[in-house]
């Protein structure tokens, strides 16, 4: 099994060094960047490139690692015949990728990733193909790596990867104004890691309607007052307080909680 990667950011740079130390062969790297091509190349016994016509016809698969809307500009320039050609993008459809190969598909990492981490991790991988053949494919190459797989059309994908924004990037928003909160009233915000990893861990197998708890859950509007005026001083936490606060009211009263 030969591979390519496109690109030589974050995922490509673990996604790379995931396949290469499960022994699967990595031919090239591509970047409009030679350097950065070179960099991850070097780790992963591949030939370094910075054009996409320097591209070699001759590899099992094709990854295209790069940001979403570099996707269709270099699936234009690609001409891969029948050549299995895939992004990892969660928000963009695997049929842009029909211009350039009759065999297209998605291997997206659902997790957050950056270029230093050793390795996936514990990773869902996305799949999606023009075929059941290129699904096929891709899941082997998936479990290769440990990774579990899941697979979803570009409706679902779309729709997962809004989610996923709501699920990580948005709480991790709210972490990082606790963070500075607990920072400007000289408080240890490491104390609250129990309960971030309590809350996250109580969905898994649960339903969060049933795991919901809180002053604006049990209609405490005393300590919920008190909260407020604690957050007078910081606008923004104070809008988050109030909006959150009045979703899980209005949440439990249509389900008659």
């Amino acid at each position: 099994m030969e591979l390519v990667l496109i690109g030589s950011g974050n995922i490509a740079t673990v996604l790379g060094k995931s396949f290469y130390e499960r022994g699967i062969s990595i031919k090239q790297v591509y970047s409009q960047n030679i350097i950065h091509a070179q960099q991850l190349a070097n780790q992963i016994g591949a030939i370094a490139i910075d054009q996409l016509s320097a591209i070699s016809p001759q590899a099992d698969a094709y990854i295209m690692a790069v940001s979403d809307h570099a996707i269709a500009p270099i699936a234009a320039s690609l001409k891969l015949g029948n050549q299995l050609l895939v992004h990892t993008a969660g928000s963009v459809s695997q049929d842009v990728l029909s211009q350039a190969s009759s065999n297209y598909g998605v291997f997206w990492p659902m997790k957050m990733i950056r270029k230093g981490q050793e390795g996936m991790g514990s990773v869902q991988i996305v799949i999606d193909g023009s075929s059941n053949s290129n699904k096929s494919y891709l899941s082997n190459l998936a479990r290769l790596i440990g990774a579990q797989v899941a697979f979803a059309n570009n409706d679902q994908r779309e729709k997962l990867h809004l989610m996923a924004v709501v699920c990580s990037n948005f709480t991790n928003h709210l972490y990082h104004l606790a963070a500075d909160y607990c920072k400007k009233n000289n408080l240890d915000f490491s104390l609250l890691y129990s309960i971030i990893s309590q809350t996250a861990a109580g969905i898994q197998g649960e339903d969060p309607a049933t795991t919901q708890a809180g002053p604006a859950f049990r209609g405490d509007i005393a300590t919920m007052e008190k909260h407020l005026m604690l957050l007078k001083e910081e606008p923004v936490l104070l809008d988050f307080y109030r909006e959150f606060s009045k979703s899980i009211q209005d949440l439990n009263r249509d389900e008659g909680k």
